[in-house]
């Protein structure tokens, strides 16, 4: 933001037309006002904070009745006008304060109510469009363009007697919030907290899959333990027959010669039966296999 003109009428100590051109100084940056007690400063800030935000500089509880001149002529008008510029363009904003004024018939005094306009100008500082002239809309769209709150820019912009001390003992959260809104970093702790939020969720994810993965690798184990087994009792129903040497009578070599013609049948029924059992422990340990490699 830049201040270009300041025009005042009858305000504090000024009773006349004043106008500053701070264009004359816009090569330095910064301004220093400077002069002896009474003389002015503050007044000057106190017309530049009114313009923009309808109250003087001063705390929460000082008072705005100090605009209006005292030594003015009881029929001046008090009126503060100030131009300036941001990135979003240049404007006017002119404002009168609430205070007592003679009657048009010039007998008794009659409430004056406080009155603000906002003009849009362009290049040459002309006016470009109709004006606001709600002081809460003005208000409210002067906060908008000019980025901060009359807190925010009397610590700022313009600092006036014992403000800026006032910002450095102000607690870290009150210096965060300013400065955050000054040089625009709520974008990065927007984005921090998002990236925040996206690991907590990711950390849910990962523990939700150990606890699957831990489940799974306990089917498996279970079903690697039961191995073992499964071939003991395999051999224990398919032992072979043990070969017994012995002398039989003919009745029993006939029976001897019956029981070799089904001895192929039998093995391979016995082979069958080993095929089964083997498929069957194949097909429990490749389950487990696949179920674990579609977890991980």
């Amino acid at each position: 933001m830049r201040i270009l003109r300041l025009t005042m009428d009858a305000v504090g100590p000024f009773p006349g037309h004043e106008v500053i051109d701070f264009e004359a100084f816009s090569d330095a940056g910064r301004f220093l006002l400077s002069g002896p007690t009474g003389a002015g400063k503050s007044t000057i800030i106190d017309a530049i904070v009114f313009a923009l935000y309808g109250k003087v500089s001063g705390g929460r509880d000082s008072s705005d009745s100090r605009i209006r001149s005292r030594y003015a002529n009881e029929q001046a008008k008090t009126e503060v006008e100030l131009i300036f510029s941001t990135s979003s363009g240049n404007y006017k904003v002119r404002r009168q304060p609430t205070y007592e004024r003679v009657k048009k018939n010039g007998k008794g005094v009659t409430k004056q109510n406080a009155k603000a306009w906002l003009f849009k100008l362009d290049e040459q500082l002309r006016e470009v469009s109709e004006p606001l002239t709600k002081t809460s809309d003005v208000g409210t769209e002067i906060t908008r363009i000019v980025g901060l709150n009359r807190e925010q820019f009397t610590q700022t912009v313009v600092l006036p007697q014992g403000k800026f001390a006032q910002f450095l003992r102000s607690t870290s959260k009150d210096r965060q919030d300013l400065l955050q809104e000054l040089f625009g970093t709520a974008i990065f702790e927007d984005l921090q907290l998002d990236l925040v939020e996206r690991a907590r969720e990711v950390k849910k994810k990962q523990e939700a899959l150990n606890a699957n993965l831990r489940a799974n690798l306990e089917v498996l184990a279970s079903l690697l333990d039961e191995a073992p087994q499964l071939n003991q009792e395999r051999s224990l129903v398919y032992a072979p027959v043990p070969k017994v040497d012995c002398e039989f009578d003919p009745l029993e070599t006939a029976w001897a010669s019956r029981f070799e013609s089904l001895t192929p049948w039998l093995e391979q029924n016995q082979r069958c039966a080993d095929l089964e059992v083997s498929a069957f422990r194949d097909r429990k340990i490749n389950y487990a296999v696949n179920l674990l490699l579609s977890v991980i």
